[in-house]
């Protein structure tokens, strides 16, 4: 009897479910669906060279299906849309070709700059074959998981091509195999019936043969399919491109730090290597120069464009590549030029993340009001004040009893000494014996466009100050030198306002809001040193007055009781002309005081038509900075519109010049204000009969106007007796504490955008020396249109990146500056060709991604000069023919064969293009080959 057999100990496997293959498609296909690979409706030819200067878009998905995850990108180049008649000129009538054969098949992007550009503008599947679009698949972590197996590459490649098929797809699907460093890729293309499979290969070692055209071609023809063969023998067409490196050209441009203290290399020597210096009409505390590494590599690229492969011969015998016969010659100049001016704003960048006070570095009490003692009593800083009296020259020559100390106790890696000379710059006034860069007062006139960017008059003391604490941190003691300069500064700005000495190198005038906030303090603080000293000159004139007065009575033995009343009376706000009559008895005698002038000739009192209408002398209007005028709005914003503050605020001037009024004019009423102080708010009316009368406006007679109140508030009372609506000692302390007090991030928020803008200048400057200011007028433009976006921009988290590339952008400008004097020197300027030639060929380079051409013979025949060979090819040419081999980097071979695109309406017959690009430096080969197969009968 037989056993039974029990099915439960036998494994059963699902053959209905996915498999990784199945699901790996499913999901592929949805992604080139979403990307929209189908054929275009119009496929154009490619502009000469528009595939190396477009800009390109990436698409990323991501693939979880197997074990490592696939990443799937989708290059597309951006290119410049065209008439729609130049796509029907070009699509010809065969309806196989997509745009996957024009690429394969165009002339116009064979070969591309010698060297490559960074992978984030063009990938090296887009040079080598030229193609507009592509999709790339490769591993999540390449460079740790690449794909090692031929399995691996078969998984991927069968899926592409039936995921392609299946959504009818004709962009090219390729698969990064090997380690990524290597750029190995296969790949494949599916059209109406066709397939194009593309395949890398690279040899270490090649056959002699196979690095010579002949050898090449004869391996082409072996790959091609059968179909050529017997087809009527078309030739194949032929591109070449070989590569020669010229000696790298180095040129010394030693480094100049301002204030160095032995810090510039003028005095190194480089063998070998030509020293030149930058030249500069002003004199800026920025540093300057190269380093020492910075130099051009300099590549000569001929070419022959479309040839047929029976025309050329090149073997290892003989070779008709050569640049004397080459048709087309260029030279590529690859700068990496590090300037010590970009070094330093760079390094300047990092304090914006130092958030450590002034105090951490300097100490306590480092402004000197409290110093042991020293001190002098708070009493009488606010009280005496040491005037200078010497002026040599029209300039303030200040001998001040505390000016030794301004250096002293202030820890940091400057010595005495050095820091005296920084201030000697910053003040050159105060420091007459040292001083070499007085300020220009014109300057502060003629040359700065405040409605531009936001920084300061050029050369002024906030632009000094600036340029000075960035150099300061690059090369006089980092952040601790810094700090030592800042803390010097203020402690200077407490002395000049101890003194009431104006700060010098500052615009004059009301704080201005087109600047700089620090410009808007130092502004800020001159008013107040302005008020102050005319407050105390008014008040010392009406003591002499007083005393002369005194003196005269006591001659006549006449007893005055109104001057009796006076003494002991003090008053905030002092006036020139304003009577010495107590406030009570100007009340009640209704005597006018405070009177500037008459307003017109004609105009009176509306109910005292006998006398005029006189115009008060009023408190001058309150200067404010910019944030202090954001505090205002924000406060007022939090209070609301209804809130007596508020009202408070806005009306505190109005009700100073209202108590100024009704004391000029004591029977004077709110109409006759109005009339004065805003003439649009008293209208002009025609009644019934005709007759003109006068009323105040609607805004005017509403009910709670705020005017109305306010002038029912406001007594009469003359500037001379009200409380003073700016109060200069309060604010100008203000000021120095505000200074005093910053951060390390806060003085570079300062600072940064003067310090910007002077750089800028300086390679004006520089330009301007060089006589190459045309050459870069452009770029000029952009950095100060940049700056001055940058500078009135209210956004904080985008400053850091705006400040970044506006860097990279001045950065690659002086790289452009150096690659300017290297192309000079390979020039032969100034011997054998002038600076005008030079300038023209360098503007191609800058127009032509780093490219000018040199050997033109189609231009040529037509009587070019360049054509016939210009004065840089008569330079080169002779080099490169001496050691031609040893020069030789390079040879690029690409061989082109299609099929007959009108070979009937359907195009059924069309065999598709192949192609083969081979790259040979030394023994090296690589080839790359694209060759399409038809798939109809398959």
């Amino acid at each position: 009897m037989a056993e039974e057999i029990d099915d439960n100990e036998f494994y059963r496997e699902n053959f209905s479910a996915d498999s990784d293959w199945e699901v790996f498609n499913a999901q592929l296909g949805e992604i080139l669906q979403k990307w929209n690979v189908n054929m275009p409706d119009a496929v154009r030819c490619f502009k000469q060279g528009e595939l190396y200067r477009c800009k390109w878009r990436v698409e990323r998905e991501l693939l979880d299906t197997l074990k490592n995850g696939i990443e799937v990108e989708f290059h597309q180049a951006i290119l410049d849309d065209v008439a729609k008649g130049e796509h029907e000129e070009q699509e010809g009538n065969c309806m196989q070709r997509t745009h996957l054969h024009e690429d394969l098949m165009s002339m116009a992007n064979t070969f591309g700059p010698p060297l490559r550009r960074t992978s984030s503008d063009l990938h090296t599947l887009a040079r080598i074959y030229g193609l507009r679009r592509f999709i790339l698949m490769h591993p999540v972590n390449a460079k740790s998981n690449f794909m090692k197996s031929t399995s691996e590459f078969n998984f991927f490649l069968s899926a592409a091509a039936v995921v392609a098929a299946e959504v009818g797809s004709v962009v090219p699907i390729f698969v990064q195999i090997y380690d990524p460093n290597w750029n190995f890729y296969t790949g494949v293309a599916m059209a109406p019936a066709l397939r194009t499979n593309f395949r890398l290969i690279g040899l270490d070692q090649a056959p002699t043969e196979c690095r010579y055209l002949m050898g090449l071609l004869t391996l082409f023809k072996e790959k091609i399919p059968n179909n050529y063969s017997s087809s009527s023998a078309q030739p194949a067409k032929v591109s070449v491109c070989t590569t020669y490196a010229l000696d790298t050209m180095r040129i010394r441009l030693p480094m100049y730090v301002p204030f160095d203290h032995g810090l510039s290399s003028e005095d190194i020597f480089v063998e070998g290597v030509d020293s030149i210096h930058l030249d500069l009409q002003q004199f800026y505390a920025l540093p300057h120069g190269y380093t020492p590494e910075s130099c051009t590599e300099m590549f000569v690229v001929y070419t022959w464009p479309e040839l047929s492969e029976h025309v050329a011969f090149d073997s290892e015998q003989r070779s008709d590549f050569i640049p004397s016969k080459a048709p087309l010659g260029k030279i590529y100049l690859s700068v990496e030029a590090s300037s010590y001016l970009s070094c330093c704003l760079k390094d300047y960048k990092s304090v914006a993340n130092i958030t450590r006070s002034l105090v951490s570095y300097v100490g306590r009490n480092f402004s000197g009001i409290s110093s042991g003692a020293e001190t002098t009593n708070p009493l009488d800083q606010l009280t005496e004040h040491q005037l200078g009296s010497k002026r040599i020259g029209g300039r303030s020559n200040y001998e001040l009893p505390t000016q030794s100390t301004l250096t002293k106790r202030l820890p940091g890696p400057m010595t005495e000494s050095e820091l005296s000379e920084l201030l000697a710059y910053l003040f050159p006034d105060m420091h007459p014996e040292m001083a070499l860069f007085p300020y220009n007062k014109q300057s502060f006139k003629d040359k700065f466009d405040p409605m531009r960017i936001k920084s300061a008059v050029p050369d002024s003391l906030v632009c000094r100050l600036s340029c000075l604490l960035t150099t300061c941190h690059a090369h006089l003691g980092s952040l601790e030198g810094m700090a030592q300069l800042w803390a010097a500064f203020t402690r200077q700005l407490r002395l000049l306002w101890d003194n009431s000495l104006a700060i010098p190198g500052i615009s004059g005038g009301f704080p201005d809001t087109r600047t700089c906030l620090l410009h808007q303090k130092l502004q800020m603080l001159n008013i107040c040193v302005e008020r102050r000293v005319q407050r105390e000159s008014v008040s010392k004139r009406k003591q002499q007055e007083q005393k002369k007065a005194n003196i005269s009575e006591d001659d006549n033995d006449d007893d005055d009781d109104d001057c009796d009343d006076d003494d002991g009376e003090f008053f905030d706000c002092d006036d020139v002309n304003s009577g010495s009559s107590s406030p009570v008895k100007a009340v009640l005698s209704f005597k006018p005081e405070g009177r500037l002038r008459q307003l017109g000739l004609n105009e009176r009192l509306l109910d005292e038509p006998e006398e005029f209408l006189y115009i008060p002398q009023t408190q001058e209007p309150v200067p404010k900075t910019e944030d202090q005028l954001q505090d205002d709005a924000e406060a007022m914003l939090k209070l609301g519109p209804g809130s007596g503050l508020t009202t408070e605020m806005m009306c505190t001037s109005l009700l100073s010049d209202m108590e100024a009024f009704k004391a000029a004019n004591p029977r004077g009423i709110m109409e006759d204000f109005i009339r004065w102080y805003s003439p649009k708010d008293w209208e002009e009316i025609q009644d019934e009969n005709g007759e003109i009368h006068h009323q105040l406006s609607v805004r005017m007679t509403t009910e709670g106007n705020t005017w109305q109140m306010v002038w029912q508030q406001a007594k009469p009372v003359p500037i001379a007796r009200q409380k003073r609506l700016f109060d200069d000692t309060h604010e100008a302390l203000k000021v120095l504490h505000y200074l005093e007090t910053r951060k390390m991030n806060e003085i570079y928020e300062l600072t940064i955008i003067p310090t910007l803008h002077t750089a800028i200048l300086k390679l004006i400057d520089i330009f301007s020396i060089a006589h190459v200011e045309d050459l870069f007028s452009t770029q000029v433009e952009q950095l100060l249109g940049d700056l001055c976006r940058l500078s009135r921009s209210n956004s904080d988290t985008a400053h850091s990146v705006n400040y970044q590339n506006l860097l990279d952008d001045l950065s690659e400008l002086e790289r452009r500056f150096y690659q300017f004097k290297c192309f000079e020197r390979l020039s032969g300027y100034p011997r054998r060709s002038s600076r005008e030639q030079v300038k023209q060929q360098f503007k191609e380079i800058l127009k032509n991604d780093n490219s000018c051409t040199i050997l033109n013979k189609k231009l040529a025949a037509a009587g070019d000069v360049i054509g016939s060979g210009g004065s840089l090819y008569d330079i080169l040419n002779p080099k490169l023919e001496q050691d031609m081999s040893e020069r030789l980097i390079s040879k690029d071979y690409v061989i082109r064969l299609d099929g007959d695109t009108k070979t009937n309406e359907k195009g059924i017959n069309y065999l598709g293009p192949q192609f083969l690009r081979a790259i040979v430096t030394g023994e090296k080969l690589r080839l790359c080959g694209a060759f399409t197969e038809s798939t109809t009968f398959v």
